[in-house]
């Protein structure tokens, strides 16, 4: 028996649909969850922390928003790997709307400032400070490594084709689910069924236990209607955070996003 059972990777940048990703493969694998904290007890995240007590047998599946570099962890039990990407726009967006949910980060200024950093960095400047990468370098390590099979997704095809996108899913796992499966899954990873479940959790916590969920922020944020599952929007546009942002954001990044397919 090994001590050391294989991992299989669910990569992306931060705020491009990790835990949607996670919520879809745990409905398909156990079922529709009955609280939030049943998918980070089965589908762990290393960036809380450093997955422990895995059975031996594996494989385990394990988020991460690490840039591929030699210094990630795990990496001689690698045994595969999906990233998922999303349109840098939508992604500079939902970040926002996490610090104003969660307070978190160094960027206390406007949203414009923010976005022109993000804009300069090619990706949240706190973000790289952690090992992230940019936006492009971190797609670009795990999609172009030669290291292990990786399955690359797109987020917009998550959401314009979740059934074919989770059945792509389960065969690159070698999983072999029933349609009628692959139809509950679906459901019960939908934006309205985990913004629902989002609601009901934190409604009925009243220490603010993130033990006891996955989606973090509070019941007054939720009263002030800031959420985890804020909007799950895709190609949106910068121009309500100031005039010009789209055109700035494109020249900046055009050969990153021509490359991914994101180039309006």
């Amino acid at each position: 028996m090994t001590t050391n059972p294989p991992v299989i990777w669910l990569a992306s940048y931060p705020k491009s649909g990790n835990t949607w990703l996670r919520f879809m493969l745990y409905a398909a694998l156990y079922g529709p969850p009955q609280r939030s904290a049943d998918v980070p007890a089965k589908i762990q995240d290393i960036h809380r922390q450093m997955p422990t007590d895995l059975d031996p047998q594996g494989p385990h599946f394990i988020k991460t928003h690490f840039q591929l570099t030699d210094q990630h962890p795990m990496l001689d039990r690698t045994l595969k790997a999906i990233h998922i990407i999303r349109n840098p726009r939508d992604v500079l967006l939902s970040a926002l709307n996490y610090r104003k949910l969660t307070g978190e980060g160094s960027w206390t200024i406007t949203k414009k400032h923010y976005a022109k950093a993000f804009i300069k960095t090619g990706g949240d400047p706190d973000f790289a400070k952690i090992g992230f990468g940019t936006w492009a370098s971190h797609a670009k390590s795990w999609r172009t490594t030669e290291r292990f099979p990786v399955l690359a997704l797109r987020y917009e095809d998550l959401k314009s084709q979740p059934h074919t996108e989770l059945t792509k899913m389960l065969d690159f796992l070698e999983i072999t689910k029933s349609q009628e499966e692959i139809d509950a899954a679906v459901t019960a990873s939908s934006f309205d069924a985990m913004r629902a479940l989002e609601i009901r959790e934190k409604n009925a916590d009243k220490s603010n236990d993130l033990s006891k969920r996955l989606f973090v922020g509070s019941k007054d944020a939720t009263r002030k209607g800031i959420y985890f599952m804020n909007k799950g929007k895709t190609n949106q546009s910068l121009e309500d955070l100031a005039p010009g942002l789209d055109a700035q954001f494109n020249a900046a990044l055009k050969d990153q996003l021509e490359e991914y397919g994101y180039m309006n």
